[in-house]
């Protein structure tokens, strides 16, 4: 399992790199992303579908994290099949909440990537026999989650920022460390948040980096 001491907390972007890159997880979702670019390639064929479908994954990707964070890392209950997820990954993510300076299991694994992948590709083919589409709908899950991963690490980074759309994503994701574990489940968007209703109106903190 990777792990690294509590005292390496980027401060800096170019800390936040070097500590993204020193994790399995990152390298394993740009080789993912470059087999499924190779297989397009290769054997497939580039269309405006894929830019739509790489679209889609872009402004509904709060709901996709919102879906893993919530069902997968919280365990909650899945609506109609009434089952919770209690798995490893459920109780990485509970020792996470109990010590978010401890950045030792933020990173996603290389395990991790390949297991959600394998979702992620195989629910396409099995939908739609397209091993070309497929790829695209995998190449983009990978593309937003290295957004998602990046902006995570963001949040738990001793980093200040003068945006206010920065400010508040990190301040939002803080709360629900912090304060709120059942709300505020969107690392890179609420879009997720406000369609599950999981976003209570809440006063921002001044102090919000």
């Amino acid at each position: 399992m990777y792990t690294v001491p509590k005292s390496t907390v980027p401060k800096s972007y170019i800390q936040l790199m070097r500590f993204l890159f020193s994790g399995s997880g990152v390298w394993a979702i740009m080789a993912v992303a470059v087999l499924a670019i190779a297989g397009k390639t290769l054997w497939g064929a580039w269309s405006a579908l894929d830019a739509i479908v790489l679209l889609f994954f872009f402004i509904f990707r709060g709901v996709i994290e919102w879906v893993i964070h919530s069902w997968l890392y919280h365990a909650n209950r899945i609506p109609v099949i009434s089952i919770s997820l209690k798995t490893e990954t459920h109780r990485q993510h509970i020792y996470h909440h109990e010590n978010p300076s401890d950045l030792s299991h933020l990173l996603i694994t290389f395990k991790g990537v390949l297991v959600l992948g394998a979702v992620f590709f195989l629910g396409p083919l099995i939908l739609t026999r397209s091993l070309d589409f497929s790829a695209t709908v995998v190449l983009s899950f990978m593309l937003v989650g290295l957004t998602i991963e990046s902006l995570h690490l963001v949040c738990h980074s001793d980093i200040a920022h003068t945006t206010r759309v920065m400010k508040r994503l990190v301040w939002l994701h803080r709360y629900h460390h912090e304060v709120d574990g059942k709300n505020f489940y969107g690392v890179s968007s609420s879009f997720g948040d406000r369609i599950f209703g999981t976003y209570p109106s809440v006063n921002e903190g001044k102090n919000a980096r």
